[in-house]
């Protein structure tokens, strides 16, 4: 009857310290799992700024002609998150150009300034999916064939988009393609040039990082 009575013990204890240590374990992974999908992630009061890089080299032939375009492009946003899922800011940037076509060589040089709200898709999440509309005011120094000339104009666009943090402060940003209206003028007088863009391949695509303070 003692030995039942000490199997039975032994028994219940195993049972009841292996069932603690398995609670234990889970509420660790519970609580890591939580902690890592929170950590980093964008909340109501954030402020961020970023920087992205952008280039593109193509080549295209059509009927025997070469249409050769380069270009490179730097961005900086300041944002701040006015919900979970909304962000408002201001962005400027720059962008060099070139373009060879039929013995024609075009140089433009391209600033920009304007402001811009982001829908967040996925709030909560070191991984975020957002849509960016912009409304930017645009200037340019263009020069055809050694003749200069200066526009100045406004685009409109809506941007897909990613962010990924690294820790706490630090994430990775992307924009890829877009719809875009551009809406551009020269000085001269000489009529207005407009344009509407629609494209999400891979050529059209900024990296760079983001700082959450």
């Amino acid at each position: 009857m003692k030995k039942i009575l000490l199997v039975t013990t032994a028994i219940a204890s195993f049972a009841f310290a292996n069932a603690q240590e398995h609670h234990n374990t889970a509420t660790k992974e519970h609580h890591f799992a939580k902690d890592y999908d929170k950590k980093g992630e964008f909340e109501q009061g954030d402020v961020f700024v970023s920087a992205l890089f952008g280039f593109d080299s193509k080549t295209i032939k059509n009927e025997g002609e070469e249409h050769k375009d380069i270009m490179l492009d730097v961005f900086t946003r300041v944002g701040y998150l006015i919900s979970n899922t909304v962000t408002g800011g201001v962005k400027f940037g720059y962008e060099s150009e070139k373009e060879e076509e039929g013995g024609e060589e075009i140089r433009s040089h391209h600033g920009l300034i304007g402001i811009f709200g982001r829908y967040d898709f996925t709030p909560g999440h070191k991984f975020s999916l957002f849509g960016e509309l912009g409304v930017d005011y645009l200037t340019a120094d263009v020069e055809r064939n050694g003749i200069k000339n200066k526009e100045k104009g406004y685009k409109i666009g809506l941007i897909p988009g990613l962010t990924y943090f690294l820790n706490d402060h630090f994430a990775i940003e992307a924009l890829w393609g877009a719809i875009s209206y551009e809406s551009m003028k020269a000085d001269e007088g000489e009529k207005t040039t407009d344009e509407i863009i629609v494209g999400f391949d891979f050529e059209h695509i900024n990296f760079g990082l983001a700082y959450k303070f």
